[in-house]
């Protein structure tokens, strides 16, 4: 297996995400009373396990950044399982924990699947805004308890497909970092497709381009309407070579609007670095990179 040490890297960071989600999801719900993977919306969508499943397969994704380990069938199946066992183990840690008003810990006096029964069955729903409560739910709360488990492994498989669709550098297949961002708001539909149209038709290290990244005409005037272009600079820590990777939106009556026709994507002669031009200089040549480092 190539890149093994990333692999184990990879492996520990995914445990420690997992170690540290069941904690402190077992520690708010001690303090507040407030258990994250139970919310739900419509009952039976589990919104919360969701997240939970994602916290607990995140090591997982900012690992594979950090070692530059691309996902695969293997990367798949431990996310899957983490994000499944970490309803398991935030149970466990609740049944570890738990100690009566009386001072009695409930794992000293019941077996754990006496617990989860109790636990599962005499949950209490609230629904609707007024949070009314339901009472207790008795064997449906198995029920939700497997919406929950679907909802855990949804999360970590979209954790997983997050990173699958990291952009990867071209050249040497690493993933790319972001060194700098930049953005320009048009009121005018004119004026943007002006920009839009001639911002990549001059060379990229020249004045030219530099001025037109550094052309923002409506900043700070937002409204129904406004066109908000985002430019973010990445770039290869290994072979250096960086891509401008440009999102556009529109502004609606109460929120940005993406419009993903517009989304492009552009990788930099290998030779240039941008970094001076996104803090309003003109961009630089950098000299030859070699083949690898």
């Amino acid at each position: 297996m190539k890149n093994f040490g990333g692999h184990v890297g990879v492996a520990f960071f995914g445990i420690l995400s997992f170690a540290i989600t069941v904690a402190l999801v077992t520690a708010i719900d001690r303090a507040t009373g407030f258990n994250l993977f139970a919310l739900s919306v419509w009952v039976v969508v589990p919104v919360g396990a969701a997240l939970t499943g994602a916290a607990a397969a995140s090591g997982y994704y900012f690992g594979s950044l950090l070692f530059h380990t691309r996902p695969n069938w293997f990367l798949l199946v431990q996310v899957m399982i983490v994000a499944a066992l970490a309803q398991f183990a935030i149970y466990y840690a609740e049944y570890s924990t738990l100690v009566l008003d009386n001072g009695i810990r409930v794992a000293d006096r019941i077996g754990f699947f006496d617990y989860l029964d109790i636990r599962l069955t005499t949950a209490h729903m609230r629904i609707g805004r007024a949070q009314t409560d339901t009472g207790a739910v008795g064997s449906f709360g198995y029920w939700l308890a497997f919406f929950q488990f679907v909802g855990f492994i949804l999360g970590g498989i979209a954790t997983y497909l997050i990173l699958k669709n990291h952009p990867v550098c071209t050249v040497c297949s690493r993933y790319p970092r972001k060194l700098a961002t930049s953005s320009q708001h048009f009121n005018d539909r004119e004026a943007f497709a002006t920009y839009y149209d001639n911002l990549f038709d001059h060379p990229v290290d020249g004045p030219a381009f530099a001025e037109w990244m550094g052309h923002d005409p409506d900043k700070g005037r937002i409204r129904e309407g406004t066109i908000l272009a985002t430019s973010t600079l990445r770039g290869c820590p290994h072979c250096k070579t960086q891509r401008i990777v440009q999102a556009v939106q529109i502004m609606g009556k109460n929120d940005w609007s993406a419009l993903p026709s517009l989304a492009r994507d552009v990788i930099i002669p290998q030779d240039i670095d941008l970094r001076p031009v996104f803090k309003g200089e003109t961009g630089r040549r950098i000299g030859a990179q070699p083949a690898s480092a």
